[in-house]
Order: C-alpha cells, then sequence, then structure tokens
C-alpha cells in the first residue's frame, strides 16, 4: 500500500538517508564523484534542506510502501500558477513499481486543486531515464538550461512543464 505524508523538519535525517541512497546510483555515471559531493553539500546538507523548507516555501512530501519510506519529492510555486517540482527521488530498489507514476497523481491533484496553471522540472540531459519517465507522465519539453552552481560545476537541463 502506498502512502504520501508532508515531511518536516523533523523529517530532514530521513530525507537525507533516501537522498545517500538515491544519489549515488543515479549522478555518479552522469556527473562523476566529485560534482556529486559538490551538489549533495549545496543542495542537502541539513541547514540547506532546512532553508528550503523554512524560507523557500519548498513543501516536501514523503512515500510510503508498506509503511517503508521509498520516495520524496518538493515543490513550490516559483510564479503565480506555476510550480516547480524540485526534487522527486525513488530508492532505486523500489522504481518501476509505480511509486513515481502514484508521486507525480498526488502532486498533480493537489495543485490542481489549488488552481495552479503548470508544473515545471528540470532535468539533467543525460538522464534518459527520468527524461522517458517524465514524459511518459506528460510532461514536454519547455527550454534548456545550463546553471552555475559554482566550483566551475554546472547543471546542464532540460526543463520540463506539464500543464494543469
Amino acid at each position: 500500500m502506498l502512502t504520501i505524508k508532508d515531511a518536516s523538519i523533523a523529517d530532514i535525517p530521513l530525507i537525507r538517508e533516501l537522498t545517500m541512497q538515491v544519489w549515488p546510483a543515479t549522478y555518479l555515471p552522469i556527473i562523476g564523484a566529485e560534482q556529486v559531493a559538490y551538489m549533495l553539500g549545496l543542495f542537502y546538507a541539513p541547514e540547506q534542506l532546512r532553508k528550503q523548507m523554512q524560507e523557500s516555501q519548498h513543501r516536501f512530501m514523503i512515500g510510503y510502501s508498506d509503511e517503508q519510506p521509498v520516495t520524496f519529492a518538493s515543490t513550490s510555486e516559483t510564479e503565480p500558477g506555476i510550480f516547480k517540482l524540485h526534487k522527486l527521488y525513488i530508492l532505486p530498489g523500489s522504481q518501476g513499481k509505480g511509486i513515481g507514476q502514484f508521486m507525480i497523481r498526488h502532486i498533480l491533484k493537489d495543485l490542481k486543486s489549488r488552481n495552479a496553471a503548470a508544473l515545471r522540472l528540470n532535468v539533467n540531459r543525460y538522464n534518459y531515464s527520468a527524461i522517458a519517465f517524465y514524459k511518459k507522465s506528460g510532461f514536454h519539453h519547455f527550454a534548456d538550461e545550463d546553471i552555475d552552481i559554482g566550483n566551475g560545476y554546472f547543471m546542464n537541463d532540460h526543463v520540463l512543464e506539464i500543464d494543469l
């Protein structure tokens, strides 16, 4: 049985634990160990997650399969009616079981109830499995971005969007 609950500051250790299981498996082959380590510190240090929750108004959710945490996501409104899916990660052993689709449907239903117009996300241009997942979920290409994140690193992303 799949369930989703809103996360709070108290869930930061769990979010970090899930991240440390997902990120290396996902990103080491794409961007390498040095950039993975840099980005984990930049985006997933406890104080950064706290800032995202409190200052940037990111809404975090954790998904459970039979009461075991297997996924998390975060969204926020970036402009009136436009929301961004900042994070959606699923444990490697839980991928391909409909959990991601369950989470996307939950997020879209919630955003529709808030009269959102669209949901956008960034995905690494070389993360082909994630791109295929999002396109299967109804997202389409919106733009491309090369984001300088410091230390000589860039995020080379497609921006995908789904209209609500």
